[in-house]
Protein backbone atom coordinates (compact mmCIF):
# COMPACT_ATOMS: atom_id res chain seq x y z
CA UNK A 1 0.00 0.00 0.00
CA UNK A 2 1.33 3.19 -0.59
CA UNK A 3 2.77 5.33 1.75
CA UNK A 4 0.58 8.56 0.90
CA UNK A 5 -2.68 6.62 1.01
CA UNK A 6 -1.76 5.36 4.79
CA UNK A 7 -2.20 9.61 5.41
CA UNK A 8 -5.24 9.95 4.10
CA UNK A 9 -7.68 10.81 6.83
CA UNK A 10 -10.48 8.13 5.08
CA UNK A 11 -7.50 5.52 6.25
CA UNK A 12 -6.63 6.93 9.65
CA UNK A 13 -10.59 6.62 10.57
CA UNK A 14 -10.69 3.46 9.15
CA UNK A 15 -7.60 2.74 11.33
CA UNK A 16 -9.03 4.04 14.64
CA UNK A 17 -12.61 2.53 14.15
CA UNK A 18 -10.91 -1.47 13.76
CA UNK A 19 -9.21 -0.99 16.74
CA UNK A 20 -12.90 -0.40 18.67
CA UNK A 21 -13.81 -4.03 17.17
CA UNK A 22 -13.27 -5.71 20.43
CA UNK A 23 -14.36 -8.82 21.90
CA UNK A 24 -16.67 -11.82 20.57
CA UNK A 25 -20.03 -9.92 19.90
CA UNK A 26 -18.84 -7.00 18.45
CA UNK A 27 -16.25 -9.12 16.18
CA UNK A 28 -19.28 -11.15 15.06
CA UNK A 29 -21.49 -8.19 14.24
CA UNK A 30 -18.36 -6.68 12.14
CA UNK A 31 -17.46 -10.01 10.26
CA UNK A 32 -22.20 -10.09 9.35
CA UNK A 33 -21.30 -6.50 7.70
CA UNK A 34 -18.38 -7.96 6.09
CA UNK A 35 -20.36 -10.75 4.75
CA UNK A 36 -23.32 -8.90 3.62
CA UNK A 37 -21.07 -6.66 0.92
CA UNK A 38 -18.35 -9.67 0.32
CA UNK A 39 -17.71 -10.30 -3.94
CA UNK A 40 -18.97 -13.90 -3.44
CA UNK A 41 -20.59 -15.87 -0.07
CA UNK A 42 -21.87 -19.12 -0.61
CA UNK A 43 -21.19 -22.38 1.57
CA UNK A 44 -18.34 -23.21 -0.88
CA UNK A 45 -16.20 -20.23 -1.07
CA UNK A 46 -16.34 -16.68 0.47
CA UNK A 47 -14.24 -14.14 -1.48
CA UNK A 48 -13.37 -10.12 -0.43
CA UNK A 49 -11.74 -7.73 -2.41
CA UNK A 50 -9.97 -4.89 0.55
CA UNK A 51 -8.71 -2.50 -0.82
CA UNK A 52 -6.50 -1.66 2.16
CA UNK A 53 -4.64 -3.01 4.34
CA UNK A 54 -6.83 -2.20 7.38
CA UNK A 55 -9.61 -3.71 5.92
CA UNK A 56 -7.70 -6.84 4.69
CA UNK A 57 -5.93 -7.73 8.27
CA UNK A 58 -9.81 -6.90 9.72
CA UNK A 59 -10.98 -9.44 7.27
CA UNK A 60 -8.41 -12.18 7.91
CA UNK A 61 -8.97 -11.76 11.64
CA UNK A 62 -11.99 -11.64 11.89
CA UNK A 63 -12.96 -15.17 9.46
CA UNK A 64 -9.93 -16.66 11.67
CA UNK A 65 -11.16 -16.10 14.98
CA UNK A 66 -14.72 -16.98 13.34
CA UNK A 67 -13.39 -20.38 12.35
CA UNK A 68 -11.36 -20.83 14.85
CA UNK A 69 -8.60 -22.12 12.09
CA UNK A 70 -5.45 -19.44 11.50
CA UNK A 71 -5.71 -20.63 8.39
CA UNK A 72 -8.77 -19.72 6.85
CA UNK A 73 -8.34 -17.07 4.66
CA UNK A 74 -5.97 -17.14 1.50
CA UNK A 75 -4.48 -13.53 0.04
CA UNK A 76 -3.95 -12.53 -3.67
CA UNK A 77 -2.39 -9.68 -4.21
CA UNK A 78 -3.52 -7.89 -6.98
CA UNK A 79 -1.82 -5.07 -8.17
CA UNK A 80 -3.14 -2.80 -10.94
CA UNK A 81 -1.33 0.92 -12.90
CA UNK A 82 -2.00 3.74 -11.80
CA UNK A 83 -3.70 2.46 -8.13
CA UNK A 84 -2.66 0.98 -4.79
CA UNK A 85 -2.38 -2.40 -4.57
CA UNK A 86 -5.96 -4.38 -3.76
CA UNK A 87 -6.15 -7.84 -1.63
CA UNK A 88 -8.54 -10.74 -2.93
CA UNK A 89 -9.35 -12.75 0.26
CA UNK A 90 -11.00 -16.30 0.02
CA UNK A 91 -11.90 -18.67 2.45
CA UNK A 92 -12.26 -21.94 0.49
CA UNK A 93 -12.75 -25.22 3.41
CA UNK A 94 -16.22 -25.70 3.84
CA UNK A 95 -15.44 -26.51 7.31
CA UNK A 96 -14.08 -23.40 7.71
CA UNK A 97 -17.29 -21.56 6.23
CA UNK A 98 -19.54 -23.57 8.10
CA UNK A 99 -17.40 -23.20 11.27
CA UNK A 100 -18.27 -18.88 10.53
CA UNK A 101 -21.85 -19.66 9.86
CA UNK A 102 -22.40 -21.25 13.10
CA UNK A 103 -20.41 -18.72 15.08
CA UNK A 104 -22.61 -16.35 13.68
CA UNK A 105 -25.92 -18.21 13.91
CA UNK A 106 -27.03 -17.64 9.68
CA UNK A 107 -28.10 -20.80 7.71
CA UNK A 108 -27.48 -18.76 4.82
CA UNK A 109 -25.70 -15.62 2.99
CA UNK A 110 -28.70 -14.08 0.93
CA UNK A 111 -28.18 -10.68 1.53
CA UNK A 112 -31.34 -9.66 3.25
CA UNK A 113 -31.33 -12.67 5.69
CA UNK A 114 -28.25 -11.40 6.93
CA UNK A 115 -29.33 -7.86 7.13
CA UNK A 116 -32.14 -9.38 8.98
CA UNK A 117 -29.76 -10.50 11.68
CA UNK A 118 -28.11 -7.32 11.71
CA UNK A 119 -31.37 -6.07 12.72
CA UNK A 120 -31.22 -7.93 15.91
CA UNK A 121 -28.25 -6.29 17.35
CA UNK A 122 -28.87 -4.45 19.99
CA UNK A 123 -27.70 -1.25 20.46
CA UNK A 124 -24.36 -2.12 21.86
CA UNK A 125 -22.99 -4.29 18.88
CA UNK A 126 -24.87 -2.42 16.24
CA UNK A 127 -21.66 0.12 15.82
CA UNK A 128 -19.53 -2.64 15.36
CA UNK A 129 -21.50 -3.57 12.30
CA UNK A 130 -21.34 -0.25 11.18
CA UNK A 131 -18.03 -0.08 11.55
CA UNK A 132 -17.57 -3.83 9.67
CA UNK A 133 -19.74 -2.01 6.89
CA UNK A 134 -17.53 1.26 6.82
CA UNK A 135 -14.24 -0.91 6.57
CA UNK A 136 -15.53 -2.83 3.71
CA UNK A 137 -17.42 -0.51 1.08
CA UNK A 138 -16.97 2.81 3.12
CA UNK A 139 -14.73 6.17 2.95
CA UNK A 140 -14.82 9.87 4.33
CA UNK A 141 -13.17 12.78 2.44
CA UNK A 142 -10.71 15.20 5.09
CA UNK A 143 -12.60 17.59 6.78
CA UNK A 144 -10.39 19.94 5.70
CA UNK A 145 -11.79 19.96 1.76
CA UNK A 146 -15.72 18.66 2.32
CA UNK A 147 -17.49 16.91 4.53
CA UNK A 148 -18.90 13.66 2.93
CA UNK A 149 -18.72 9.83 4.35
CA UNK A 150 -20.20 7.31 2.12
CA UNK A 151 -21.24 3.75 2.01
CA UNK A 152 -20.98 1.93 -1.65
CA UNK A 153 -23.65 -0.89 -1.32
CA UNK A 154 -24.35 -3.87 -3.97
CA UNK A 155 -27.90 -3.14 -4.53
CA UNK A 156 -30.73 -1.16 -3.92
CA UNK A 157 -32.57 -3.36 -1.46
CA UNK A 158 -29.35 -3.25 1.07
CA UNK A 159 -29.62 0.05 0.52
CA UNK A 160 -32.80 0.94 0.81
CA UNK A 161 -32.61 -1.32 4.32
CA UNK A 162 -29.70 0.25 5.75
CA UNK A 163 -30.80 4.06 5.12
CA UNK A 164 -33.89 2.81 6.88
CA UNK A 165 -32.24 1.30 10.06
CA UNK A 166 -29.77 4.32 10.11
CA UNK A 167 -32.94 6.59 10.24
CA UNK A 168 -34.85 4.32 12.56
CA UNK A 169 -31.96 3.86 15.24
CA UNK A 170 -29.66 6.93 15.09
CA UNK A 171 -31.96 9.22 13.26
CA UNK A 172 -29.10 9.92 10.62
CA UNK A 173 -30.31 10.59 7.07
CA UNK A 174 -28.69 9.45 4.55
CA UNK A 175 -28.84 10.69 1.34
CA UNK A 176 -28.50 8.09 -2.05
CA UNK A 177 -27.39 8.01 -5.59
CA UNK A 178 -25.86 5.69 -8.09
CA UNK A 179 -22.77 5.05 -9.54
CA UNK A 180 -22.03 2.58 -12.05
CA UNK A 181 -23.25 -0.57 -9.97
CA UNK A 182 -23.47 0.29 -6.56
CA UNK A 183 -25.61 2.29 -4.76
CA UNK A 184 -24.38 5.35 -2.91
CA UNK A 185 -25.31 6.16 0.23
CA UNK A 186 -23.90 9.24 1.73
CA UNK A 187 -23.84 11.93 4.20
CA UNK A 188 -22.45 15.64 3.45
CA UNK A 189 -23.95 17.07 7.43
CA UNK A 190 -20.66 17.52 9.98
CA UNK A 191 -22.68 16.44 12.96
CA UNK A 192 -24.11 13.87 10.82
CA UNK A 193 -20.83 12.50 10.12
CA UNK A 194 -19.58 13.09 13.80
CA UNK A 195 -22.31 10.83 14.91
CA UNK A 196 -21.86 7.81 12.68
CA UNK A 197 -17.41 8.23 13.50
CA UNK A 198 -18.34 8.35 17.05
CA UNK A 199 -20.96 5.34 16.58
CA UNK A 200 -17.91 3.09 15.02
CA UNK A 201 -15.44 4.02 17.99
CA UNK A 202 -13.65 6.42 16.20
CA UNK A 203 -13.91 9.21 18.92
CA UNK A 204 -10.61 10.99 18.06
CA UNK A 205 -11.86 11.05 14.24
CA UNK A 206 -14.84 12.65 15.43
CA UNK A 207 -12.96 15.05 17.49
CA UNK A 208 -11.01 16.05 14.63
CA UNK A 209 -14.07 16.83 12.31
CA UNK A 210 -15.83 18.95 15.05
CA UNK A 211 -12.25 20.78 15.36
CA UNK A 212 -11.70 21.39 11.49
CA UNK A 213 -15.58 22.73 11.65
CA UNK A 214 -14.95 25.35 14.92
CA UNK A 215 -11.75 26.32 12.91
CA UNK A 216 -13.88 26.82 9.60
CA UNK A 217 -16.30 28.64 11.46
CA UNK A 218 -14.11 31.21 13.14
CA UNK A 219 -11.84 31.63 9.52
CA UNK A 220 -15.61 32.30 8.34
CA UNK A 221 -16.24 34.61 10.81
CA UNK A 222 -13.10 36.50 10.80
CA UNK A 223 -13.29 36.83 6.85
CA UNK A 224 -16.62 38.21 7.16
CA UNK A 225 -15.59 41.16 9.59
CA UNK A 226 -12.46 41.77 7.22
CA UNK A 227 -15.23 41.80 4.25
CA UNK A 228 -17.47 44.58 6.21
CA UNK A 229 -14.36 46.44 7.86
CA UNK A 230 -13.14 46.86 3.91
CA UNK A 231 -16.43 47.82 2.58
CA UNK A 232 -16.56 50.48 5.37
CA UNK A 233 -13.25 51.68 4.38
CA UNK A 234 -14.33 51.91 0.52
CA UNK A 235 -17.93 53.84 1.61
CA UNK A 236 -15.70 56.08 4.13
CA UNK A 237 -13.38 56.59 1.16
CA UNK A 238 -15.89 57.65 -1.28
CA UNK A 239 -17.56 59.88 1.50
CA UNK A 240 -13.90 61.73 2.15
CA UNK A 241 -13.36 62.51 -1.81
CA UNK A 242 -16.92 63.62 -2.40
CA UNK A 243 -16.34 65.81 0.63
CA UNK A 244 -12.81 67.28 -0.45
CA UNK A 245 -14.47 67.63 -4.03
CA UNK A 246 -17.05 69.79 -2.66
CA UNK A 247 -14.42 71.94 -0.61
CA UNK A 248 -12.15 72.51 -3.48
CA UNK A 249 -15.59 73.51 -5.29
CA UNK A 250 -16.20 76.09 -3.04
CA UNK A 251 -12.71 77.12 -2.80
CA UNK A 252 -13.28 78.11 -6.36
CA UNK A 253 -16.02 79.90 -6.27
CA UNK A 254 -16.37 83.80 -5.71
CA UNK A 255 -15.58 84.01 -2.31
CA UNK A 256 -14.00 81.02 -1.66
CA UNK A 257 -14.23 79.37 1.60
CA UNK A 258 -14.83 82.69 3.66
CA UNK A 259 -18.15 82.81 2.30
CA UNK A 260 -18.57 79.64 4.97
CA UNK A 261 -19.38 80.22 8.66
CA UNK A 262 -16.20 79.71 11.15
CA UNK A 263 -17.34 76.09 12.03
CA UNK A 264 -17.20 74.95 8.54
CA UNK A 265 -14.21 76.65 7.35
CA UNK A 266 -12.52 74.41 10.53
CA UNK A 267 -14.25 71.34 9.40
CA UNK A 268 -13.41 71.93 5.76
CA UNK A 269 -9.32 72.47 6.53
CA UNK A 270 -9.43 69.41 8.56
CA UNK A 271 -10.81 67.55 6.23
CA UNK A 272 -8.07 68.74 3.86
CA UNK A 273 -5.27 68.24 6.27
CA UNK A 274 -7.08 64.62 7.14
CA UNK A 275 -8.72 62.78 4.22
CA UNK A 276 -8.11 59.39 5.03
CA UNK A 277 -9.60 60.24 8.64
CA UNK A 278 -12.82 58.58 9.66
CA UNK A 279 -15.25 60.85 11.03
CA UNK A 280 -14.18 59.18 14.73
CA UNK A 281 -10.90 60.20 13.86
CA UNK A 282 -12.02 63.71 12.50
CA UNK A 283 -13.82 64.56 15.77
CA UNK A 284 -10.83 64.13 17.91
CA UNK A 285 -9.11 66.55 16.08
CA UNK A 286 -10.87 69.34 17.34
CA UNK A 287 -10.13 71.28 20.95
CA UNK A 288 -12.41 70.19 22.75
CA UNK A 289 -13.90 67.08 20.61
CA UNK A 290 -16.98 67.37 18.56
CA UNK A 291 -19.09 64.65 18.26
CA UNK A 292 -18.89 62.22 15.38
CA UNK A 293 -22.63 63.17 14.22
CA UNK A 294 -21.66 66.87 14.57
CA UNK A 295 -18.08 66.28 12.18
CA UNK A 296 -20.74 64.30 9.60
CA UNK A 297 -23.53 67.48 9.88
CA UNK A 298 -20.73 70.07 9.26
CA UNK A 299 -19.44 67.80 6.54
CA UNK A 300 -22.93 67.17 4.75
CA UNK A 301 -23.71 70.84 5.27
CA UNK A 302 -20.20 71.54 2.87
CA UNK A 303 -21.55 69.33 0.15
CA UNK A 304 -25.12 70.90 0.19
CA UNK A 305 -23.79 74.17 0.12
CA UNK A 306 -21.27 73.07 -3.15
CA UNK A 307 -24.39 71.21 -4.62
CA UNK A 308 -26.46 74.44 -4.58
CA UNK A 309 -23.15 76.79 -6.00
CA UNK A 310 -23.44 74.11 -9.20
CA UNK A 311 -26.98 74.29 -9.68
CA UNK A 312 -26.31 78.46 -9.62
CA UNK A 313 -23.48 78.21 -11.95
CA UNK A 314 -25.26 76.02 -14.33
CA UNK A 315 -28.60 78.70 -14.33
CA UNK A 316 -28.73 80.53 -17.78
CA UNK A 317 -27.20 84.14 -17.26
CA UNK A 318 -25.00 83.40 -14.44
Amino acid sequence: MREAEKQTFSYAVKSEAARSVTGRKRSDACLLAFLLVADLASRDRIEFLADNDVTKDMFSRLVCHASENPDAVSMQVIHSRGRSPRYLMRVCSYNDICSVCSRLGIESFERMQLAGKADSLTEKYFGAFVTGLFLSCGGISSPKKEYHLQFALPDDKLSEWFAGVMEERMGISLKSTCRQSQRILYIKGSEGIEDILTLMGAQMSSLEVMNVKVFKDIRNRANRATNCDTANAERQNLSSSRQIMAIREIEASQGGLSQLPDELIEIAKMRLRFPEYSLSELSEEFDPPISKSGVNHRLARIVQIANELRVQKQKPGE
